[in-house]
């Protein structure tokens, strides 16, 4: 099996999948990504794939939650679920991301993604995200 490198030439993820914040606010983020080529199940079936849909979601999560995270904590997701309702395509995908609940350990958000062409939903996501606070030197 072929090791991979930590090239810093890669991009990442917000740049490989064309991602721009539109708006971050307490508790809420909107997320537009322009459909690439590269994003689609091909050039005969220019679908967006289902994982670019969830990592869009989980990008647009992980923003809306780091506006009510205190400096020093970090976040990760523990648990996702989508519902894919119609086929993301060519053009732009909209989402908007919400935390619901920030307890003292889980907080738990929701997503949806928007064809913005159509304004029709292409998928939803609830999600449960946990924190840690990491000690200062």
């Amino acid at each position: 099996m072929e090791t991979i490198n930590n090239d810093p030439s890669l991009p990442r993820l917000d740049k490989w999948m064309n991602a721009e914040i539109i708006k971050k606010e307490k508790g809420t983020c909107l997320v537009r990504m322009a459909v690439l080529p590269h994003l689609t199940h091909g050039e005969d079936n220019p679908r967006v794939a289902g994982g670019v849909i969830m990592s869009l979601l989980d990008y647009s999560i992980h923003h809306a939650l780091d506006t009510l995270l205190a400096p020093g904590e970090l976040h990760a997701t523990i648990e996702m679920k989508i519902n894919f309702i119609r086929p993301g395509s060519t053009g732009n995908l909209l989402v908007e991301a919400h935390i619901i609940n920030k307890g003292k350990r889980v907080a738990v958000a929701e997503a949806s993604v928007i064809q913005e062409e159509t304004q029709k939903v292409v998928a939803k996501a609830l999600s449960t995200e946990t924190y840690i606070s990491i000690p200062s030197d």
